[in-house]
């Protein structure tokens, strides 16, 4: 998967917005009932109550690409499948963790279990099973949240000798598992928020050769109370056509409000390449719901930061719409790349065209998004636009009748989803400010 901007099939996200993962990754608490076992199954389980008691019951992860209570692999890669089994068992002090593994393997053919574990916390979020940076062996990580499902911990594992060794444990607020610098290895990425004492901070882990991490950590400037997003997408460098791979990190500051910082990864240390300042105008500090995204497919994410839609700058709060400016970061500074009307509620962007840029504004219009020419060089006496003509109307029923109406009075179906028709119109306007049904398919972009 190429994809630059969505987290991919090993990446790791314990946030509502997160990063979604290839695959199917339905929770298995929304199973009517847990999955029936299979034979192999079913001999590990007799196994695992002869060892833990009968009064257990299996545990399953609640996100990723395995989703079993039982892991089979060959974790060591000596031609022979071991065994690990995640339970809660029923017998435990108040304030002990119910929560345990089993580590299981074979001799003369029968299963039977080596040793039990205490889990790091309340729930297993996912379960990941890779090769860390240039080390060969393959790496068990279990990852989990907490009581309050606020904070997340990991456990690294590597079996050997009949022993499974944890080699690195972690808290976090975001996790990832991703080639972070596309040298073909995979490092593991954490972003922990702001906790008293603490600052936030991105931290990069690569596992080298000798079995040795390299741990690269950066202390990020914004108090950030909890990650919204990682994205991840190119960073020009200024040389030609050169460019880097970037994080992208949308953090909660304040009551709801979110900022980012954008780092890059080279040479086993993390290096910040933007975040907020107050001599820096614009900052990225915005409302939540608004993310970083690749929002016109070149590869690179852009930055949403809202203001005012043009002509609106003197009027007054009450009559102004919102308009979002997408910014890339340029040598630890933002530039703005485009403008839009960024509709969260329904779902969707649309991108100004270029020659719309401060002449054409927008004002909501019976439950439809209306965009105006308007004069540039006067203004009412309330410091509204005077406006000319209408270029556009763009709107978003929920029902099919309605939908088939509008299209017989000359709206265009732009898109069918979600229970969702999105609907424009093309008005004629200004002959050099008309667009084409072909331009405005591209211009709107679905969230």
């Amino acid at each position: 998967m190429t994809a630059k901007w969505v987290i991919g099939c090993t990446a790791l996200s314990l946030l509502t917005v997160q990063l979604p993962a290839c695959g199917f990754s339905a929770s298995v608490d929304n199973l009517l009932s847990p999955p029936r076992l299979t034979a192999e199954q079913e001999e590990i389980y007799q196994v695992l109550q002869s060892s833990a008691g009968t009064q257990i019951s299996l545990k399953y992860p609640k996100s990723g690409e395995r989703l079993s209570a039982f892991l089979v692999e060959d974790l060591d890669d000596d031609g022979a499948d071991e065994a690990v089994v995640f339970y809660e068992t029923g017998r435990n002090a108040v304030d002990e963790n119910p929560l345990r593994i089993c580590m299981l393997d074979q001799a003369d053919g029968a299963w039977r279990a080596i040793s039990e574990y205490a889990a790091a916390g309340a729930e297993i979020d996912r379960v990941d099973l890779v090769r860390l940076g240039s080390n060969p062996r393959l790496n068990l990580i279990i990852s989990y949240s907490m009581v309050d499902g606020a904070e997340h911990a990991a456990e690294v594992y590597h079996y050997a000798d009949g022993t499974l060794e944890c080699s690195r444990s972690l808290q976090y607020s975001a996790m990832a598992l991703r080639d972070l610098n596309q040298d073909g290895t995979l490092e593991l990425f954490t972003v922990s928020a702001a906790k008293a004492p603490d600052p936030a901070a991105a931290t990069a882990y690569a596992l080298g050769a000798d079995g040795i991490y390299a741990q690269s950590q950066i202390n990020l400037p914004e108090a950030f109370t909890d990650i919204q997003r990682l994205v991840y997408g190119d960073l020009p460098t200024g040389t030609g056509n050169e460019s880097i791979p970037a994080i992208y990190i949308d953090g909660t500051t304040g009551a709801t409000a979110v900022q980012t910082a954008v780092l890059h990864y080279s040479d086993n240390r993390l290096k910040l390449d933007y975040s907020d300042r107050a001599d820096r105008f614009p900052n990225t500090i915005r409302a939540g719901g608004y993310q970083t995204l690749d929002i016109d497919g070149n590869g690179e994410a852009e930055i949403p930061v809202n203001t005012v839609f043009y002509g609106y700058s003197n009027a007054a709060e009450a009559s102004k719409l919102s308009m979002t400016n997408w910014y890339v970061c340029r040598n630890n500074q933002l530039i703005r790349a485009r403008s839009s009307y960024y509709s969260g509620q329904n779902g969707y962007v649309f991108l100004i065209p270029r020659r719309w840029e401060r002449c054409v504004t927008a004002l909501p219009e019976n439950d439809e998004i209306v965009f105006y020419e308007f004069d540039t060089g006067e203004q009412q006496a309330n410091g509204e636009p005077i406006l000319k003509e209408p270029l556009l109307r763009l709107a978003v029923v929920t029902d099919p009748v309605a939908a088939d109406a509008m299209q017989s009075e000359g709206y265009l179906l732009l898109r069918q989803q979600s229970g969702r028709y999105y609907l424009g119109r093309l008005l004629s306007g200004s002959r050099t400010l008309a667009l084409r049904p072909s331009e405005l398919m591209t211009a709107m972009k679905y969230l």
